[in-house]
């Protein structure tokens, strides 16, 4: 009887175990939230590493864009056009071409640098909104790109007709207005094209030359870099000891409402961290911290330090 009996009970099917505890459900969701706390920073630096790879390679492209230019015209360097006053005389659609084609977005993309990728990827959407608050607006901001859909005295290198749409093409029929997020260093040019030869002077706006052998150190030039806006040569110097102002916070803000002659506010943001990229007259690009930004060749008469007093955040 009772070998029966034990033969019974093993018979038995066994009882399957229904679910999660509670305490074990919250033991689990623990772990998964350390894991995130412990992954997400290091998966936003590598998310950030990419992007600043994208932006350099954006740089590259447009450094060969510019070695092209160069090597087409014999090392001449591009004279500034931005609007009718670069004209010499051109009206309607041909000074609208000669605009949309001079100017060093346009430059670029005739050298078939991809115009619809000179944004980097920290700062792709354009500014939303007017900035400056009127004018001639459209800067962007740290993590926006700017925009010629502001501009009111028209037609530009950035916007040929009011009320048309977003263009990123080389046509200019189709009117319309560029974005960006670089800037061109306006000093790497040969200035007006109806002045005689630059002669540069020790000034916080000083061309190089007629040519590219004037640009020198060609490795330490910026030509283009991560900005607010899309060309400036007015940058400020100081010294060490007495360096110009700098803006209250890294947001770029400040550079839409600063004081003319204040064209550092544009490059000193907070894009790459504490860093911008930079393309140099040699081609090359790197990211440069931005505390090293006046360590640059901006001009050919710059004193090269160390800023001392920037902003924090």
């Amino acid at each position: 009887m009772m070998r029966s009996q034990t033969i019974h009970q093993r018979g038995q099917p066994t009882q399957s175990r229904g679910g999660f505890t509670l305490v074990e459900l919250l033991v689990v969701i623990g772990i998964i939230a350390l894991l995130i706390s412990v992954l997400l920073p290091a998966l936003n630096k590598a998310r950030a590493a990419s992007k600043t790879t994208v932006c350099l390679s954006n740089l590259r492209q447009m450094g060969q864009g510019w070695n092209i230019y160069l090597s087409e015209n014999k090392g001449r360097l591009p004279h500034y056009v931005w609007s009718s006053a670069q004209g010499a005389g051109r009206t309607g659609t041909d000074l609208q071409e000669f605009l949309w084609h001079s100017y060093w977005f346009g430059i670029l993309g005739d050298k078939r640098v991809n115009i619809s990728s000179i944004l980097c990827p920290e700062a792709q959407e354009p500014v939303p909104y007017n900035t400056k608050g009127g004018g001639n607006g459209g800067f962007g901001l740290a993590k926006n790109a700017w925009s010629g859909e502001f501009q009111s005295s028209l037609p530009v290198g950035i916007a040929l007709v009011k009320n048309t749409p977003l263009n990123m093409t080389m046509d200019a029929s189709k009117g319309g207005y560029r974005v960006g997020s670089y800037e061109f260093n306006r000093n790497v040019t040969a200035g007006n094209p109806k002045s005689s030869a630059p002669s540069p002077t020790a000034s916080s706006a000083a061309n190089f030359g007629w040519t590219i052998t004037a640009v020198k150190p060609s490795t330490e030039v910026p030509v283009f870099f991560d900005s607010t806006w899309v060309d400036g040569n007015s940058f400020p110097n100081g010294t060490l000891q007495s360096p110009p102002q700098m803006p209250k916070d890294l947001s770029g803000a400040e550079s839409a409402t600063v004081a003319s002659g204040s064209d550092h506010y544009r490059f000193l943001i907070a894009r790459h961290g504490r860093a911008i990229n930079v393309c140099f007259a040699d081609g090359s690009a790197r990211t440069v911290q931005l505390e090293d930004t006046f360590n640059l060749q901006w001009t050919p008469f710059w004193v090269r330090y160390t800023l001392p007093n920037l902003p924090r955040k």
